[in-house]
């Protein structure tokens, strides 16, 4: 809590344990996952599956560090021993409650499944592995540390395998997908049907995240060359790209009932958005998408929520335009750019003569509780103000 107010962090993430997949991933997949260094990088040390790299050169070898000037050295500086010592989930529960947040909902893995071209039978295994690691945070947490679960879209009917699997003996009641142009389509495909329609039964909330990095298909990685360029760009667009194809090509007319957030892309474009395809579709959706029988705008109403950081003003062009009811707040622990420990706070004190703190109370719980929906007695029942004690005796 902080200032008496809950907070539900909507996206947040973790390192990841360097023997993940030795650890979880079945025996007979193990040797196509291993780790190896780059030529002349011995203290960098990404995932290869089946041979491969899974991140682009650009963020490979640390790349985007170097550009933005983050150390291994100053990430110990902001976020504490939980550096060194390792992402338990008792740990980031601790390191989470020095910045008010009660509960978090962690994305990921950013790459090592998503390879394109990557086996469908490896992907499903890999989300299983995933998954098993998953549900030990919950545990280890105290239920504060909950994952969502990704979903292996090369492979339709696995994907509803391991729905099945993570909902009914893992436990888990959140997933997501990237939102990229997939094996060729986009999350509007009907191809996915059969995913959204499970989602919707099991009353289980879906979201997108783009990571910068992936090596396949991602906007920007086909015309720029830095940082700045393609990481402005990638994470929004794909996000616009996902929602234009999910609205047009009827997934919330199809699945009225299903939730779908937009991770980690800012807010500010939502409106704009809508209102440019609403144009499109009065011009030509009566030919092109005469399924739909709703407005751009009311099925993102209906069936979306986006997400805020600490320090986006954008947040208030959306109430004033969308509601507060849309909104999720995240804190994008532990990266670069997050404001950790100090999130909560900068977004209590966001714009307070345009935000009022009952618009911010909703973005910082009841927005979050409405869009994951757990079931009774999933979330934790006990919230205490912020600890605000420094997590590191290392510097």
């Amino acid at each position: 809590m902080r200032n008496g107010y809950k907070v539900f962090d909507a996206d947040s993430h973790v390192i990841y344990p360097a023997d993940l997949w030795q650890t979880y991933l079945d025996p007979k997949f193990r040797d196509r996952v291993t780790r190896r260094s780059p030529a002349g990088l011995d203290t960098y040390n990404p995932v290869v599956v089946d041979g491969r790299w899974t991140q682009h050169d650009t963020s490979l070898y640390g790349q985007f560090q170097k550009a933005i000037g983050w150390t291994a050295e100053d990430m110990v500086e902001q976020y504490g021993d939980i550096v060194t010592e390792g992402f338990t989930g008792d740990r980031v529960a601790a390191a989470h409650a020095v910045d008010g947040i009660d509960v978090a909902v962690i994305y990921g893995p950013e790459y090592d499944l998503w390879l394109e071209g990557i086996d469908p039978e490896l992907q499903a295994a890999m989300v299983r592995a995933y998954n098993r690691w998953g549900a030990e945070m919950r545990e280890t947490s105290g239920g504060r540390v909950l994952t969502s679960s990704p979903i292996p879209l090369n492979d339709v009917t696995r994907a509803i395998e391991e729905i099945r699997y993570a909902h009914d003996e893992l436990g888990i009641r959140t997933f997501w997908a990237r939102p990229n142009f997939m094996n060729f389509r986009n999350l509007g495909d009907r191809y996915y049907d059969p995913i959204y329609e499970l989602l919707q039964d099991l009353d289980c909330a879906f979201a997108t995240h783009e990571f910068m990095g992936l090596r396949g298909q991602t906007e920007g990685v086909d015309r720029f060359d830095t940082f700045t360029e393609w990481h402005t760009a990638v994470h929004t667009h794909e996000a616009m790209n996902a929602s234009l194809s999910m609205i047009t090509q009827g997934v919330f007319e199809r699945f009225p009932r299903l939730r779908c957030a937009y991770m980690e892309a800012g807010c500010g474009w939502v409106p704009s958005w809508l209102h440019r395809i609403d144009e499109h579709l009065e011009m030509a959706g009566d030919f092109e998408c005469p399924d739909l029988t709703m407005t751009a705008t009311e099925y993102f109403k209906r069936n979306c929520w986006v997400t805020t950081e600490c320090e986006d003003p954008f947040v208030a062009d959306v109430i004033r335009w969308l509601g507060d009811d849309r909104i999720l707040w995240e804190s994008d622990f532990p990266h670069p750019d997050s404001k950790y420990p100090h999130t909560t706070n900068e977004f209590m004190e966001l714009l307070p003569d345009q935000i009022t703190m009952e618009s911010k109370a909703k973005i910082l719980w009841d927005n979050t509780v409405d869009f994951y929906r757990f079931p009774d007695g999933y979330l934790p029942t006990e919230f205490h103000e912020a600890t605000d004690v420094p997590l590191t005796a290392t510097t």
